[in-house]
């Protein structure tokens, strides 16, 4: 029997295999093909920016990262959601300060990955992003167990929240040490990332 709580419920682990099963037929294909070396920030972008993506962000920026994040669906300055900022520092992330941000195409610039957590993110977050950005990307993508649909925490369980943030964790880390690999030497002899 599956332990569906480990997805999210029943529905999140649904729209997994459904993604997983888009991933197998090369659907997908595109989101892994990165400009690296025109990457400067890390933009994470989730539904209401009070869980994935401000943690996303803040433990990108524990890693040596820029990163920012938004909400597709945001309510500008809430506060992240309890649960998650409980969760967070239980990780060693504090949410504390974070304050929601609606995505807005004048908050993308060129250099800008922008990381999603869903497949549906991707319509959301593409008319914002244009031409300009340096990537789009599915975060669960780039880790084994791949997770192309990491489901939104909000509401479920500190159980399902800590296997959402690991899922966040393994992933940001490969970004940032794909970054850091591709990042040009500064001035000094320290990498840009």
């Amino acid at each position: 029997m599956i332990d569906t709580e480990l997805y999210g419920g029943r529905r999140a682990y649904v729209a997994h295999l459904r993604a997983r099963a888009l991933y197998a037929i090369g659907s997908y294909r595109a989101l892994r093909s990165i400009a690296w070396n025109d990457v400067e920030r890390l933009v994470f972008v989730c539904h209401g920016n009070i869980c994935r993506s401000p943690y996303a962000s803040a433990r990108a920026r524990a890693l040596g990262a820029r990163a920012v994040s938004f909400g597709i669906e945001a309510a500008d300055g809430a506060a992240a959601d309890a649960t998650a900022t409980r969760n967070a520092l239980q990780r060693g992330i504090d949410l504390g300060e974070h304050r929601s941000t609606r995505l807005q195409a004048a908050f993308l610039a060129p250099g800008d990955l922008v990381v999603v957590f869903e497949p549906q993110h991707l319509l959301g977050v593409r008319p914002h992003s244009g031409a300009d950005v340096a990537g789009l990307t599915l975060l669960g993508l780039w880790t084994d167990p791949l997770r192309p649909h990491i489901q939104d925490p909000y509401g479920r369980s500190d159980r399902y929240f800590q296997q959402c943030y690991a899922a966040i964790d393994r992933n940001t880390h490969e970004l940032v040490q794909r970054l850091a690999a591709h990042a040009a030497p500064a001035v000094g002899g320290s990498a840009r990332v």
